[in-house]
Formats: structure tokens, sequence, C-alpha cells
């Protein structure tokens, strides 16, 4: 009780004479199992741009374009895979769209 009122009196008063500070080790464990977080998580957006950058890619060349222009949108939907995936699936979905005019809305034959 005596540490928890002088913390308080010395963060009124402006000092530094907190007690019971984190200590290094577990400084450095929570600077450790940050960088993890960080590693992990920049491996994941990794990893989903470049599916959307092969996504355009591959449909740039279904549709008949050239390579350098897939190529182009590959990097430009790279940068912005938040906004090609629900772009995709919603407009430029070519096997939804076949299902849907070729069958009569019955799915595949």
């Amino acid at each position: 009780m005596q540490a928890y009122i002088t913390n308080i009196a010395a963060a009124i008063t402006g000092k530094q004479g907190f007690k019971n500070e984190v200590s290094d080790e577990d400084s450095d464990s929570l600077y450790a199992q940050s960088v993890i977080f960080i590693v992990i998580y920049l491996g994941l957006l990794l990893i989903s741009a470049f599916g959307a950058a092969r996504l355009s890619y591959n449909y740039n060349l279904f549709i008949g374009n050239t390579s350098g222009t897939a190529l182009a949108f590959s990097i430009l939907n790279f940068v912005f895979s938040c906004f090609y995936y629900p772009y995709y699936a919603l407009f430029l979905d070519p096997l939804a769209g076949k299902r849907n005019r070729s069958n009569n809305g019955q799915g595949f034959r």
C-alpha cells in the first residue's frame, strides 16, 4: 500500500520515482513478441497481395490482354490487393457469369 501511495504522489508531482516498474527481462520479452507478431502479420499481408497479383495476371491473360498489360495490372493489384479481391469477386469472376448465362442458373453440367 505504501508503494501505491508513493507512486500516486510521484505521478502528481511529476517526478520519476515509480516503484515496481517493468523489469528489463519483461520488456525484452514483450519486444520479442511484438517483433514476431509484426513479422507474421507482414508475411500474411504479402501472401494476400501476391495472391491478388497472380489472380489479376491470370485474369488479364484469360481475357486476351498482352503479358505486359497483365504484368502492369498485377503490380497495381499487388499494391491495392484489399480493393481487388472484392472487385474481382463481384464484377470480374469469369466463371460466375458463365454459370448463370449458359445453364440458366442450374450450375455446372
